[in-house]
């Protein structure tokens, strides 16, 4: 029921029809919104009302809303957050605003992938899988696929029924080559795919088989496939048609070729009768009119007639091409009777039976895999989510309970980009939405001209089948809302889209008609300025083109001129940015309302694919100009990542001749061809790895030193690398190879560094990312690498460059779907679509399933069945309508500047081809044959820009333009303006080399590359040291002086074992024997000890006081105590006037080399004695050899060992107590003698 929408108010910035896309509520709701129109702005506000409404407001938990990126899902989130705040300060006693607030983060607004997942997780309990599962990464799940389907095809190969195994060997032999069955591996993996997009893949499949099981009885008029053969055959017909009618028209010309006339009028009924046929006959009728088409020979034209030769000739080609069509048709579709036709449908029957059933084994095994691992992918989740939402009534699919709670739940279910939903989503979306279409809760927002997602398996006849039947003012069925106003483009950007798709857009070939709701309305605030749309054609010069059509068009050749191609558009790309950089060029700025100078980041090259990138980036890194392209190919070709995974290779398997030999070019090893033949011929009969060890053994005779030396290290590393690899994990033997070889720094220095070291991240990253799956071992992944080669997947290059950075972008047409960009450049514009799917002898449909090649396997013959012609004409319709809205996408991304720039080969033969148009009624759409048969996007847009007024400029004939508002500037432009060579550079470094050296600047360098840093000494110093430090490196110093004073005496060696630890009584060390002394002398009174007994009575109250432990109080020596006070220096520290004790010092100490160091120790004794002198005493408690037991061998070896700490302490205390130390004294507890320094 359509319920009433507010008024709009005056002051309001909304379309009339955006107002009603907000507001519109009570039924099902198709907003079909056009690009640039503000549907996301839209959908945005139509979530705010009916959360911040006055009447009947609902919570944000109550709105399913459902994105096709989590990046648009966050925006939105933040946009409803933004929107709460505004209006809780507008009305802060809110209690329901400010529920909503906190619930934001709760509302159920995602993509359908993450609604699926909550469903999933919620209700896991229903479904037979672990609950703690997880989402497997791509990489996984490609690796596990591929696992199971060797597995299956193991296991059919093995099985001991004989009809089923030939019914196996029939279906292989059917698609794969002799060499591997890689081939049937793909077809049943993308039979998988394909049946995934349905809500029952199972029934889908079981299904199949049944197209080619037909009744006796049927005719192939019977068969719904066979309308598209009937529609080629059609299109056909009027090609040829549109020949013989201008062919006639000529005849009839005053000096045209009159005798040719009579057999023209004969053409012209005998097609025209065809026509007729394949409108209303039978296909039997059809093939019964081809078996009687006749072609007449042409009267002969007297010489002396006044007959225009060129226009003879003229007519003559026509006929030619006519005929030429017509027998192609016969060929194809009317050489085999009807009878045949059928006959071929049945006899694949088994075959796609055998192909079924191992598909449904391998589905089964694959869902089994995924479970006993934990593991499930996006297919599973949507269909995991169907199985919690439905239940099985009598065969047929119907709401579960948890469905019905779900639509109590959301008042209303929001989706965006509804174009490019699938027949699943589309099921999942019905079961949680409430009511009919006519007073449903669901609110689409799309739009079917930007849908060009069909490889992934989009559905978008979805969205037009709605589109078709909602109405504006609706009763019985869903609204309709157009949104056409577009405020992203200047006028003469969306007047040129518009004269273009009017043209080539119906639902015949482009699937929706492009009408007046479906035309852009400019609606933003552009300037008056006149910037026309460019149209380009690069084309060899007259010479070239003649030349090119008697060249045989090997693949060589093709590939040399693509390059061409690519390296022309580039260089016209380039001189083009230039101009408009030295214009002056502005862009106006919708932020701030102004005009600002063009920068190269408000430029964007689209194209349809990224074949050509490489080429592109080299032009315009040769001319200066920064180019970012975002590649999703060339990752592994990058010469670094090649380098990087040969090394995994040997390291997985040393005994790899071509993978070796690369290493050992690599820089980090650095052999020449030369060295790499000297390797060989160390032992010509074993693999080279045999051969290089072998060299390495023989000590590498006849290489450099210097290369036998880098030969070694890398052995080495590589053996460490080998061990690693076997018991580490993947991520960290690359990283340990960017180590060892320092090619990750040697990369970054070559040209384009940045991006190269990116790559060897991404190796890195992607390693890590493999290891986090339940696949392990450098085997497995490179043997996961190259099965992803095989099928001719690649991985992007890394991005090195950030959003903000000012540079030219090239991106894919589907990349940019969704932004906007103030100058756009459409290259490639007349490179062929690409038709490989057509080449495989097997076709996927979501409406008919599969088609495949009547195959007779026993003679190796393959015919074109009838269900594959049929579906291969469907599917280039579905492709060229594809390509056509991906066109659209193209030129609607432009704001101010479009540029479409293409090649052709031949100039003359394509205007004359464009011209043909002229001659159409002016309000005529282009020919369906013509738009059905295009091959690249020239052969829509060259034919419609012909019929402008703006393309007389390069015409050579006269025409009626049609009216239009729009404004072209149609270049054609001969391709030797763009013929100079690059190579002008190597020019110039030859100059440069034969430039004399300046050797003032190679001294300068020289100097500059060979200093030496004056402070080197300095950077080994620590800022902070103790005085052992000190010490130790000024003993070190002494031991570099050779001077021995005595020799250290051998130890004899002990004869017997010494006992295990536990059978020994512990002993304490040197040092804590030393420390326990310094305790006691820190507490002694300053008087001493009249007897021994008076020491180990002080020595029992310090355990008591807990400053010795009692094993440290077992080894004080007592006697040797009480003998210190009875020496001279004892007597001196009786007598002194004032004591201190284990005193700490720091002090900045300035070192010979004027280096300032903090330095930080411990005074064991400093006391005045009588006379006011200041001495330092420290005692040390080291065992005195023999050897130094007398002097001066003693003093000699102390004073060595202890003067550095002895003059560093005085130092310190001078600086500190403001003191001169008279004297340093030095007390050795194990001679009880004092030494004076």
């Amino acid at each position: 029921m359509v319920q009433q929408i507010p008024v709009k108010p005056a002051n309001v910035t909304w379309t009339d029809d955006q107002w009603k896309a907000i507001y519109a509520s009570g039924q099902d709701t198709l907003v079909s919104a056009a690009a640039g129109s503000g549907k996301t702005a839209v959908l945005i506000n139509r979530m705010i009302e009916k959360v911040v409404a006055t009447e009947n407001p609902i919570n944000v938990d109550e709105l399913l809303v459902v994105t096709f990126t989590n990046a648009s899902a966050a925006e939105m989130r933040h946009r409803m957050a933004e929107a709460l705040e505004k209006a809780i300060a507008a009305n802060p006693t809110s209690s329901h605003l400010r529920r909503q607030l906190s619930l934001v983060n709760k509302a159920q607004i995602s993509t359908l992938h993450s609604f699926c997942l909550a469903i999933v997780k919620q209700y896991a309990y229903l479904l037979d899988i672990d609950p703690g599962f997880r989402i497997a990464n791509e990489a996984e799940i490609a690796l596990l696929r591929d696992d199971i389907l060797a597995e299956v095809l193991e296991s059919a190969y093995d099985t001991d029924d004989e009809a089923r195994i030939h019914a196996i060997y029939q279906l292989v032999d059917s698609f794969t080559s002799d060499r591997d069955d890689q081939a049937i591996e793909t077809l049943i993996s993308k039979l998988y795919d394909t049946s995934r997009v349905h809500a029952e893949p199972q029934k889908w499949l079981t299904s199949l088989p049944e197209t080619y099981q037909l009744a006796d009885d049927v005719t192939i008029d019977d068969l719904d496939l066979s309308k598209y053969v009937k529609l080629t055959v059609k299109h056909s017909l009027e090609e040829a048609f549109v020949l013989i009618s201008e062919m006639r028209a000529i005849t009839l010309r005053p000096d045209g070729p009159a005798p040719y006339a009579e057999t023209a009028e004969i053409d012209f009924a005998m097609i025209q009768e065809g026509i007729r046929i394949s409108q209303e006959g039978t296909w039997q009728q059809l093939f019964d009119y081809f078996s009687t088409v006749k072609w007449s020979t042409l009267k002969r034209v007297s010489k002396d007639a006044l007959v225009d030769v060129e226009l003879q000739e003229l007519a003559k080609k026509k006929r030619e091409a006519a005929k030429k069509i017509m027998n192609k048709l016969k060929d194809t579709y009317f050489v085999r009777t009807p009878a045949r036709l059928l006959e071929e449908i049945t006899l694949m029957a088994p075959t796609i039976a055998t192909l079924v059933d191992l598909t449904s084994i391998f589905s089964q095994q694959f869902r089994l895999a995924k479970l006993e691992r934990g593991i499930i992918d996006f297919s599973d989740l949507e269909h995991y989510a169907l199985q919690i939402l439905t239940e099985e009534v009598e065969g047929e699919l119907q709401p579960s309970p948890v469905a019905f709670d779900l639509k109590k739940r959301f008042k209303e279910v929001l989706v965006d980009e509804y174009q490019d939903t699938n027949m699943l989503q589309e099921t999942i979306l019905q079961l949680v939405k409430l009511g009919d279409e006519h007073d449903g809760n669901l609110f689409m927002v799309g739009d079917v001209k930007q849908s060009i997602y069909r490889f992934r398996l989009a559905e978008p006849k979805l969205f037009m089948r709605k589109y078709g039947e909602f109405v504006e003012n609706p009763d019985t069925t869903g609204m309709r809302i157009d949104l056409n106003a577009n405020f992203r483009s200047r006028s003469e950007v969306l007047n040129a889209t518009n004269f273009v798709f009017a043209q080539i857009m119906d639902e015949r070939v482009g699937e929706i008609q492009y009408d007046d709701n479906a035309s852009l309305k400019p609606a933003a605030p552009y300037d008056a300025k006149e910037v026309p749309v460019e149209l380009v054609i690069l084309h060899p010069p007259e010479e070239q083109a003649e030349d090119e059509e008697m060249e045989e068009n090997t693949s060589e050749a093709s590939e040399l001129e693509e390059l061409k191609k690519s390296q022309y558009e580039a260089r016209f790309i380039i001189d083009r940015i230039r101009q408009l950089m030295e214009e002056g060029t502005t862009v106006y700025d919708t932020k701030t309302a102004t005009e600002r100078p063009l920068k190269y980041s408000d430029i964007v090259i689209l194209m349809r694919s990224m074949t050509w990138s490489t080429d592109l980036v080299e032009e315009f890194k040769l001319a200066g100009i920064p180019l970012y392209a975002e590649s999703s190919k060339g990752y592994f070709d990058a010469l670094e990542v090649m380098i990087m995974l040969n090394t995994l290779k040997v390291v997985d398997n040393p005994y790899q001749d071509i993978p070796l030999a690369s290493v050992l070019r690599a820089p980090f090893v650095g052999l020449t061809e030369n060295e790499l033949a000297k390797i060989r011929l160390a032992d010509t009969k074993t693999p080279f790895y045999d051969a290089l060890r072998q060299f390495i053994r023989s000590e590498g005779h006849g290489v450099q030193s210097e290369t036998f030396e880098k030969l070694q290290r890398f052995m080495l590393a590589f053996e460490n690398w080998r061990d690693l690899a076997r018991r580490g994990s993947l991520s960290d033997l690359i990283w340990k190879i960017y180590l060892d070889t320092h090619y990750y720094e040697m990369v970054g220095a070559m040209p384009n560094g940045k991006q190269r070291q990116a790559n060897l991240r991404i190796l890195h990253d992607r390693a890590l990312m493999y290891e986090k799956t339940a696949f392990r071992g450098l085997f497995r992944f490179l043997r996961f690498i190259d099965r992803m080669r095989t099928r001719g997947d690649d991985l992007g290059t890394a991005k090195s460059i950030g959003e903000k950075d000012d540079v030219v972008r090239l991106v894919t047409i589907h990349s940019s779907k969704g932004l906007e960009y103030p100058v756009v450049f459409v290259a490639g514009m007349g490179r062929p679509f690409n038709k490989m799917d057509f080449h495989n002898p097997y076709l996927f449909d979501q409406d008919y399933g599969l088609a495949v090649k009547a195959i007779d396997p026993d003679n190796r013959i393959t015919y074109t069945s009838l269900p594959f012609l049929a579906m291969k004409e469907k599917k280039e319709l579905e492709m060229r309508a594809e390509e056509m809205r991906v066109l659209y996408v193209a030129m609607t991304r432009a704001k101010e500047r479009l540029i479409l720039i293409g090649s052709v080969k031949n100039w003359s033969k394509t205007l004359d081809s464009w011209q043909d148009a002229q001659n159409l009624p002016v309000d005529a759409p282009l020919q369906d044959y013509l738009r059905a048969r295009a091959n690249s996007y020239f052969d829509w847009v060259g034919p419609a820009v012909a019929r402008h007024a703006d393309f007389a400029a390069i015409t050579s004939s006269s025409y009626k333009a049609r009216q239009d508002s729009s404004h072209w500037w149609v270049r054609a432009i001969s391709t030797h303006h763009f013929m100079y060579e690059t190579q002008a550079l190597d020019e110039d470094v030859q100059q440069m080399l034969a430039t004399p050296e300046d050797v003032a600047l190679l001294a300068e360098i020289t100097t500059r590359f060979q200093a030496q840093y004056a402070y080197q000494k300095s950077t080994q110093k620590r800022s902070k040291t103790s005085v052992s430090e000190i010490k130790r490196l000024e003993s070190l110093q002494r031991l570099e002086e050779p001077e021995y004073y005595f020799t250290a005496p051998k130890k004899d060696k002990a004869t017997i074992a010494p006992r295990p630890t536990f059978l020994q009584d512990k002993q304490l060390t040197g040092a804590e024997m030393g420390t326990a002394i310094h305790t006691v002398m820190q507490h002694v009174p300053q008087c001493g000890f009249s007897t021994v007994q008076e020491v180990e009575q002080f020595v029992t109250e310090l355990v008591v006081k807990q400053l010795l432990t009692e094993a440290e109080s077992k080894i004080v020596p007592c006697e040797k105590i009480y003998r210190f006070f009875t020496t001279d220096i004892g007597q001196r520290f009786k007598n002194a006037k004032q004591i201190r004790r284990e005193m700490p010092f720091t002090i900045s100490r300035v070192d010979e080399d004027g280096d300032a160091q903090i330095v930080q120790g411990i005074v064991d004794c400093l006391f005045e004695d009588v006379y006011g002198n200041w001495i330092l005493l420290d005692y040390k408690t080291d065992r005195i050899g023999r050897q130094f037991a007398e002097e001066p061998a003693l003093s000699k070896e102390l004073l060595g060992r202890y003067g550095v700490q002895l003059r560093v302490y005085s130092e310190a205390l001078e600086s500190i107590l403001h003191i001169q130390v008279y004297e340093k004294v030095l007390y050795l507890f194990d001679i009880e003698q004092a030494i004076y320094a």
